[in-house]
């Protein structure tokens, strides 16, 4: 699965699918994070876990384990 966290202005962040489904709002990215880090780890991975953070105008990718 591959999900993307975008960070906003007031440093929210939200996590969506890459099609842009939003999942949840966080109050900042390490909480994004951390949340898709503990539901890869939940997955047993069974799956892989990437992540992207659209910065300002790129996407960078991380895989997340």
């Amino acid at each position: 699965m591959y999900c993307l966290i975008k960070e906003w202005p007031n440093k929210m962040a939200t996590l969506m699918t890459e099609d842009g489904v939003v999942l949840w709002t966080f109050s900042n990215v390490e909480e994004a994070r951390k949340v898709w880090h503990d539901w890869c780890s939940l997955q047993n991975d069974r799956i892989t876990c990437q992540i992207g953070n659209p910065g300002r105008s790129d996407l960078s990718e991380q895989s997340i384990s």
